[in-house]
């Protein structure tokens, strides 16, 4: 269903709520004044309140969204599929008959205001007994709009008069019009709704049940007051204007007449209210919650289930800066063609705030078909997702008082992640742009520290993976012959000039050392990273090994790893 039927939908039963509220519990009571706020506060709650998202507001936040299985960890693009046959949109036809129906009301409204600008410019300034109004020439029955009254006192005997004035005088002096503006502009765009008509009789008619009774105790003689709304019966006053001789004058004047309510009868308003107002959350709630699930929840019947190439290509059009876009289980991941990633929740809130930013989001790829010959085992279906790798927070004083919103930072095989003090997570990944993105925003980083040795029975395969570390071993330099420093390739030579403090550097199968004069020696990964890491401290490496040492003592053995 549109959104604009929903809405509508939500605002007329919230009107004829109100209605059948008022005509079986309020109307044959005498507090027009409290059945004015009655009739006023259904207009306005029945039209504001289908914007209010009260999920928010009346209970805590209930994340259905959870319920649904979450596949896909990590969605490179999405699966291409034909999309579906574009057929009549049955929909469109009350949408526009809707639309119709409000042109017209607007044209009558406005035809109904040029015809009371026209009466209003050939009306002339008049007074009588200190009430001010102005003297038309038609035949039109007394009647006030906005601070204006207009009368033509030649159809009245002069007895009348004061009555008439008084009577509209106070329509005036407690703005009635704006009661009337409201009604006229809510029958506009619910005109089809029989309920909406019928309120705005109700509430003209409360109106003008008040201004009788404010009149009368004005002082007004209740006897001549009547017999003056007898001599005026009979002409029809504009429909958006409060009149003197509004129809159904019986029932006006049983109204005058009838013995004021008792003061008990206000309970009547106390026990109305909480159950009228349950009423109105209670529909709202029902669309609101088959609206989110029908965003949310898989559909069945949909002909088209996945994202299409097309939408895909479409966001990566609207959106310039952005490399891709991946859905994991509790995540979306926004990667920047300038290395920094934008990590967004799997909630409404936070599919919200990325599509504020970045428009439309194309959704997440369907769950991949289970193979019917390896289903999975309970036990593994039921597993609880890996840790994610440990936050490293002991860093050295001087980054943290560089980056006081920091509280730890680690990293995968292909990313960064910088923990923040606030619970946020930034993700960076480990290509040349990254590196430069997060050294832009943080500063460089400082030499990662040794890892740490796994228990007896745990993998370290994860831990491999993270930041590449730089281990500092105490080590006993070999003895190098002096002959052997003539053999050495230049760009060697020239690494050892530029490095005084280093004593010589091999490499193994996986790593690569760097043997200092002190007896430190430091192990760098043999990966992009530990080549960025000996490099960002000792400039250019050499291209290639140096020739095998010949060395006058032995290397010493690394001592044994302690027992756990």
């Amino acid at each position: 269903m549109p959104a604009l039927l929903l809405y509508l939908l939500q605002v007329n039963v919230g009107l004829t709520l109100f209605y059948a509220t008022y005509q079986l519990v309020l109307r044959q009571t005498t507090f027009y004044r409290l059945n004015r706020l009655f009739l006023v506060s259904g207009l306005l709650l029945s039209g504001l309140l289908p914007l209010v998202d009260l999920a928010s507001l009346l209970e805590e936040k209930q994340q259905l969204y959870q319920t649904v299985q979450n596949f896909a960890p990590y969605w490179q693009m999405p699966l291409p599929v034909a999309p579906a046959e574009q057929g009549f949109d049955v929909w469109l036809i009350p949408v526009v008959l809707f639309w119709l129906g409000a042109g017209v009301m607007v044209c009558r409204f406005l035809l109904q205001m040029a015809s009371l600008y026209a009466i209003h410019r050939k009306a002339d300034r008049a007074s009588y007994q200190g009430i001010k109004y102005r003297e038309v020439q038609a035949r039109l029955a007394p009647f006030s709009f906005g601070k204006a009254i207009y009368f033509n006192p030649r159809q009245h005997p002069q007895k009348d008069w004061l009555p008439i004035l008084q009577h509209e005088h106070t329509h005036v002096r407690e703005w009635h019009t704006l009661d009337i503006l409201l009604i006229e502009i809510t029958t506009l765009f619910n005109w089809f709704n029989p309920a909406v008509w019928l309120l705005r009789k109700s509430l003209k008619q409360n109106l003008e049940f008040l201004t009788d009774q404010r009149t009368l105790e004005a002082g007004i003689d209740r006897k001549q007051y009547q017999f003056s709304l007898l001599h005026t019966a009979g002409v029809s006053p504009l429909s958006f204007t409060t009149s003197f001789s509004f129809p159904s004058l019986k029932h006006r004047i049983k109204m005058m007449n009838k013995a004021p309510s008792a003061q008990a009868q206000k309970v009547r308003f106390l026990a109305v209210l909480p159950l009228l107002f349950s009423g109105l959350i209670a529909c709202h709630g029902i669309a609101g919650t088959s609206s989110e699930l029908g965003g949310i929840l898989p559909q069945e019947n949909s002909l088209q289930t996945v994202p299409t190439q097309d939408h895909y290509e479409a966001f990566l059009k609207r959106n310039p800066a952005v490399k891709r876009i991946t859905w994991s289980g509790q995540a979306i991941q926004v990667y920047l063609k300038s290395g920094e990633t934008e990590q967004y929740a799997s909630t409404p809130e936070g599919i919200a705030q990325a599509e504020k930013k970045y428009g439309a989001l194309p959704g997440p790829p369907p769950p991949p078909p289970v193979p019917a010959a390896a289903p999975l085992a309970p036990e593994a279906a039921m597993a609880p997702p890996p840790p994610p790798p440990p936050f490293r927070k002991d860093w050295p004083k001087e980054f943290l008082e560089r980056n006081p919103s920091v509280k730890g930072f680690t990293g995968s095989e292909d990313t960064f992640y910088v923990l923040l003090k606030n619970g946020e997570i930034e993700t960076f990944d480990q290509s040349p742009a990254g590196v430069a993105a997060l050294e832009k925003k943080y500063g460089p980083l400082p030499a990662p520290p040794p890892p740490v040795r796994a228990k007896v029975g745990v993998s370290t395969s994860q831990e491999e993976k993270l930041f590449p570390p730089v281990v500092k071993k105490k080590f006993s330099p070999p003895v190098i012959k002096r002959q052997e420093a003539k053999n050495l390739p230049p760009d060697y030579q020239d690494f050892l000039k530029r490095n005084p403090t280093v004593n010589h550097i091999y490499w193994t199968e996986n790593s690569f050392h760097v043997v200092l004069k002190s007896g430190t020696n430091e192990v760098f990964p043999k990966s992009e990273a530990g080549y960025k890491a000996a490099e960002k401290k000792y400039g250019k490496l050499p291209a290639s090994p140096p020739p095998p040492p010949i060395h006058d003592l032995p290397l010493p053995q690394p001592a044994p790893k302690p027992k756990n």
